[in-house]
């Protein structure tokens, strides 16, 4: 089952090594660590030019990394898609292919966690440590959703968010750049104060659909402005 707050909690126990604030993508990609989900093919991953090149052909996988633990609230980057995937329904279950994604994680907040959220970390922390993210966002390329869109993970439920950046029939082949104030979306989504960041991903995933997607991420970078 493709779970990304279960992908991303699953980091804690890979001693990944934590980057710079700016996450670079260096040739033969040190510091990013992949993540394959079982019974499912896994993604290729490369670097070119200076970006983190995802293909993938009905399959799914993430690359990650960790960040030091940052309360630096804007979040840039730039991604492109060069084969992208038919828009479908990330609200559910199965079917929820994307082009691309960029996944935030956020250190666990007890103070502000739900009580669901606090019932299952004693879980969470017996399987993944204790510096295993307790929310995440999930920043979309794709999906049958206007731009703009937010709405709870079917997987994670309220403590993950998905946030569809671009849509399914963005052009393609064409760089955008991103730049996201992280702390005035958390309190958005979450109604606190963002804890600090300490992991990004990025996702592509085709295993539903089964087509061939190919997409690019660079220039990462979490900033005080």
């Amino acid at each position: 089952m493709k779970t990304l707050l279960s992908a991303l909690l699953a980091c804690a126990l890979s001693g990944a090594p934590a980057l710079a604030a700016c996450v670079t993508v260096a040739p033969g990609l040190p510091g990013w660590e992949r993540l394959d989900f079982d019974d499912i093919p896994s993604n290729t991953w490369r670097e070119e030019g200076g970006a983190l090149v995802a293909s993938s052909s009905a399959s799914a996988s993430m690359l990650y990394a960790r960040t030091p633990a940052t309360a630096a609230p804007v979040l840039s980057w730039r991604w492109r898609v060069d084969r992208a995937v038919p828009a479908t329904d990330l609200t559910r279950k199965g079917g929820d292919d994307r082009s691309l994604a960029l996944t935030v994680g956020f250190a666990y907040d007890p103070a502000n966690a739900s009580l669901g959220e606090r019932m299952r970390r004693v879980m969470v922390e017996t399987v993944a440590g204790a510096d295993a993210p307790g929310r995440i966002v999930d920043f979309v390329w794709g999906g049958a959703h206007p731009v703009g869109t937010r709405f709870e993970s079917p997987y994670s439920g309220s403590a993950s968010r998905t946030v569809i950046l671009q849509s399914a029939t963005a052009p393609t082949g064409q760089w955008a750049t991103e730049r996201v104030d992280l702390s005035s979306l958390y309190r958005e989504l979450w109604g606190s104060d963002m804890p600090p960041v300490t992991q990004v991903a990025v996702f592509i995933d085709t295993d539903d659909t089964g087509v061939t997607g190919e997409g690019r991420v660079a220039d990462i970078c979490l900033s005080a402005d």
